[in-house]
Parts: C-alpha cells; sequence; structure tokens
C-alpha cells in the first residue's frame, strides 16, 4: 500500500526532494513482488493506493510505470477488485453501504 511505502521511506513526512529514489525503490517493491508470484504459486497480486500524492507522487509514478510494464503481457490481467470478485464469484467479506 502507498502509505506503507511512504511511512517505511520518510516516517509519514513529506520529503518531495527524495522522490526520484522513492519512485525508484517503490517501484521494485512492486516488481519484486509481482515477480514472486508470477514465477511462482500465481496469487493475484493486491495494490492498494489513496488518492493524494505523497512524496511528490512517488507512488503514483510507481505504479504507473509498474502498470504500463506488466498490464501488457500477454498473460497478465489488471483488473479492479470489483471485477476479480465478479469473475471468480466471490463476495467481499464486508459489504458496505447495504
Amino acid at each position: 500500500m502507498d502509505y506503507n511505502l511512504y511511512v517505511r521511506h520518510s516516517g509519514g513526512k513529506e520529503a518531495p526532494d527524495q522522490a526520484g529514489a522513492f519512485t525508484d525503490r517503490a517501484y521494485q517493491a512492486f516488481m519484486a513482488a509481482f515477480e514472486r508470484e508470477y514465477g511462482g504459486g500465481r496469487v493475484p497480486l493486491q495494490v492498494g493506493f489513496h488518492f493524494t500524492l505523497m512524496n511528490g507522487g512517488a507512488y503514483w509514478k510507481a505504479l504507473e510505470r509498474f502498470a504500463e510494464e506488466v498490464c501488457v503481457r500477454d498473460d497478465v490481467r489488471c483488473v479492479s477488485y470489483r471485477e476479480y470478485l465478479d469473475e471468480t464469484d466471490l463476495e467481499p467479506l464486508v459489504r458496505v453501504g447495504g
């Protein structure tokens, strides 16, 4: 999750001057997690993000680069949680709003 990276990288304090380094580190973390599943059990990788730019947008930039490289692979699908649940006939553990 982007917030976890934010806290790990900068202690939860904005450090936009280090955005480039944080982007690279986050991208490497996303790729390592992906490659672990891609070459192993093929468990769907979940990436959680907030609608905010932390550390100069470092985590959004890392996610964009990751998606551009991974989501175009022939045997990879990037979908929302809702699409995944609809396609697997699984129900969320908690229903919000009714």
